[in-house]
């Protein structure tokens, strides 16, 4: 029988129970809550009476008596000598049930528990001082307590702000996860140590990490593989390259690698790809994706010789990006007005990140949050003469303000100076040539915006970026010197990339053969030509086919195949799929049509289904320093490896979840630690609202009040909190 300590008298009066007592809510929490429904007449506990009044003379024995009398024998416990209490009804007896089970639930059926008062139990514990808490010698969230929610979430957010968790983590999938493992957890459950984080859990972790990706590179010989590799510096300033295979949308971590020991060059990239290729399987393997960096075609080129079926390929939004840097600092006669443009335009952006008081009076007179955005990799210097358009209004304002007047020039590091940015602002040329630079910019900079996505669009870059130049010469009809400029700017950037295999995706790109695209007129006003009837393409794409199969008869077979695709003859001729070509994505055309030619087939999804974009690599810069820190100072190597591969591949694997399309979508987006509760539509906004507009030279004011509050520009923010502190110091001046 189980033994139970006395506790405190209760209530001596013996007459019968009244509901309104069964629900008080004012009761203590306790182990043996049955014990309420009687009286104790003996000192040492063993004889009580029950207060229903079922029996006059008392009854002997423990709690499990007492339990027996009220509610019945537990299942599997033998006869206790007290028969069921007849005075109590059925509602009253179900009550009793659910009073134990609680008590079970948090006691785990040991009486010896003492009562915790449920007013009580986690405030007073949270205003304990430091001795108190020393005396008690338990953890402030004693698990036997009973708290309120106001409680938990006090502790939950404690843990962050102790911690110097981003708050963002909160959005994590992970993290809701194991608020759900705890709830479910055995009693007395105890949480790992950080020795077993790292070791045997992690291991169990990165096993099944492996079963969970197992599906994914499955599907590897059927879609085939883009190796994507880039390179960053960390907050220690030491490169850091990372390795994904990407394969119809879904990325896979594959390693990355520490530079500090190692001088970065083509070498050593190349090593790094070629383990990467073994690792996948080089048979899987279509191309090398990298930065449009020398080294890194050196290294692609190796790869290249290795394996003549691989083809390496620079990014289309790094080359393009280069493109713009070329334009900007260009130093042909045609390009000076562009470069003068972006020389001011920077110079205003510097003067004021470098005088804060002429930052605080920008502010009073934009109607955007403009000075506060995370630096983007690709098309930056767009973005700066695009985003000073659009503030033109409130520049003008401010230097047109007697607040403007009163700021002092003082020293500092930028290009221009008090009077030198006046005069910029106030200079109609000046304006006249920044939209002129902007307008025939932005089908460069749209066709970057374009290529950051996560669909495959290998198959449609080569007419993006020719449509992209006839644009640019739109813009520009009076001034043929300058169109032929950047035609050989593009020239000489777009034959780094690796052009067969983006001219095979274009010719395999079944919508390029509809009669409805057939029937319109490109941006230059000429009629539009099947892919395969282009002279420039005609010459590579048969080129990439012999590199990606070998076999001479099954090349034979493929050309065959392909005739009849191009024109739309045999299976390819039915009028439903010429019909779909106009609708359909590539791939979901080929899986519907393609069975006919199965060998064509089987080269156009593995084609179409490789990446032009390194962006999946660069998504998680945050949590790679930790992991190097955790690389270099806490772990040996194979672990920290370990945690490397399980860190990635879990939040890539969250991707694949039934729920990310909806609560959990982008909650692993990149952001920068000041932004970290912006939500992802206000980042959205403020990245590309004003990017995706079709009239540059639309009124700027209305624009301005209309422009998301969120966009905004490169230059570092000052916090309220120390403008605050200077204008009460009088360090900064009080605008009103």
């Amino acid at each position: 029988m189980e033994e139970h300590n006395e506790e405190n008298s209760i209530s001596a009066v013996n007459s019968p129970v009244k509901v309104e007592e069964i629900e008080d809510d004012t009761r203590e929490l306790t182990a043996t809550p049955l014990k309420k429904y009687i009286t104790i007449v003996s000192k040492d506990g063993n004889k009580w009476t029950c207060n229903f009044g079922c029996k006059v003379e008392p009854y002997t024995g423990t709690y499990s008596r007492v339990r027996a009398h009220f509610i019945g024998l537990l299942p599997g416990q033998r006869a206790q000598g007290v028969a069921l209490c007849s005075k109590v009804t059925k509602e009253e007896r179900d009550k009793m049930k659910k009073e134990e089970d609680e008590a079970k639930r948090l006691f785990g059926g040991c009486t010896r528990k003492s009562p915790i008062s449920l007013n009580s139990a986690f405030p007073q514990a949270c205003k304990a001082t430091t001795s108190v808490a020393i005396n008690k010698g338990k953890d402030i969230l004693d698990m036997n307590r009973m708290i309120s929610k106001d409680d938990v979430d006090g502790a939950v957010a404690r843990f962050f702000y102790g911690n110097g968790i981003p708050l963002n983590v909160a959005k994590s999938p992970f993290w809701v996860d194991m608020v759900r493992a705890i709830n479910h957890a055995p009693k007395g459950y105890d949480p790992p140590s950080a020795e077993k984080i790292k070791t045997t859990l992690l291991d169990k972790e990165k096993t099944k990490v492996d079963q969970e990706m197992m599906c994914i590179k499955q599907e590897w010989p059927t879609y085939g593989v883009s190796i994507v590799a880039d390179g960053w510096m960390n907050s220690k300033k030491e490169s850091v390259v990372k390795v994904m295979a990407v394969s119809e949308k879904k990325a896979t971590f594959i390693m990355g690698v520490d530079c500090v020991t190692n001088s970065v060059s083509s070498e050593f990239i190349a090593e790094i790809l070629l383990k990467a290729v073994e690792s996948v399987g080089a048979y899987s393997v279509v191309q090398i994706l990298t930065d449009d960096a020398s080294i890194c075609k050196a290294a692609g080129k190796t790869i290249e010789t290795a394996y003549p079926h691989i083809f390496w390929s620079g990014s289309v939004a790094h080359t393009l990006s280069l493109l713009l840097k070329d334009i900007i600092k260009s130093t042909q006669p045609s390009l000076c007005f562009v470069v003068e443009c972006y020389r001011k335009a920077k110079g205003i952006l510097d003067y004021l990140k470098t005088h804060s008081s002429s930052l605080y009076a920008f502010r009073t007179f934009s109607e955007l949050d403009g000075l506060r955005v995370k630096k983007r990799k690709y098309g930056q210097h767009f973005l700066v003469l695009e985003r000073i358009l659009r503030v033109k209004s409130a520049l003008i304002n401010m230097i047109l303000s007697e607040e403007w007047e009163k700021l002092k020039s003082g020293r500092s590091k930028a290009q221009m100076d008090h009077d030198d940015v006046k005069k910029v602002i106030l200079d109609d040329e000046f304006w006249k040539k920044l939209k002129i630079t902007v307008t025939f910019l932005k089908p460069i900079w749209n066709v970057i915006h374009y290529c950051d996505s996560e669909k495959a669009l290998i198959g449609e870059i080569y007419q993006k970026i020719d449509d992209m130049l006839d644009y640019v010469k739109k813009e520009l009809p009076d001034n043929a010197d300058l169109s032929g400029t950047i035609q050989k700017l593009l020239d000489g950037r777009w034959v780094k990339t690796d052009v067969p295999l983006y001219c095979l995706a274009y010719v395999l790109t079944p919508s390029y053969y509809s009669d409805h695209w057939l029937r319109k007129l490109d941006p230059a006003g000429k009629k539009r030509r099947k892919p395969h009837a282009d002279l420039n393409v005609h010459k590579i794409y048969l080129d990439a086919v012999d590199r990606l199969v070998r076999d001479p008869k099954e090349a034979s077979l493929i050309r065959q195949q392909l005739s009849d695709f191009v024109s739309s003859t045999g299976f390819f001729g039915r009028p439903q799929a010429s019909k779909d070509r106009e609708t359909m994505s590539a791939l979901s055309w080929w899986h519907l049509y393609g069975a006919s030619a199965p060998e064509l087939y089987g080269l156009a999804v593995k084609v179409l289904s490789q990446s032009v974009k390194t962006s999946c690599v660069e998504r998680e810069l945050p949590t790679s320093d930790y992991i190097c820190n955790v690389k270099q100072n806490i772990m040996n190597g194979g672990r920290a490896d370990y945690l490397l591969y399980v860190h990635f591949n879990n939040r890539l694997l969250t991707r694949c979840r039934e729920d990310y399309e909806g609560v959990y979508k982008n909650w692993d987006y990149f952001l920068d630690d000041d932004n970290l509760e912006m939500d992802m539509e206000a980042i959205e906004n403020r990245e590309y609202t004003a990017l995706c507009s079709n009239h540059i030279d639309s009124p700027l004011a209305p624009a301005l009040s209309a422009a998301p509050s969120t966009l905004s520009f490169e230059i570092a923010e000052i916090s309220s909190v120390k403008e605050v502190d200077e204008v009460l110091r009088g360090k900064r001046p009080r605008i009103r």
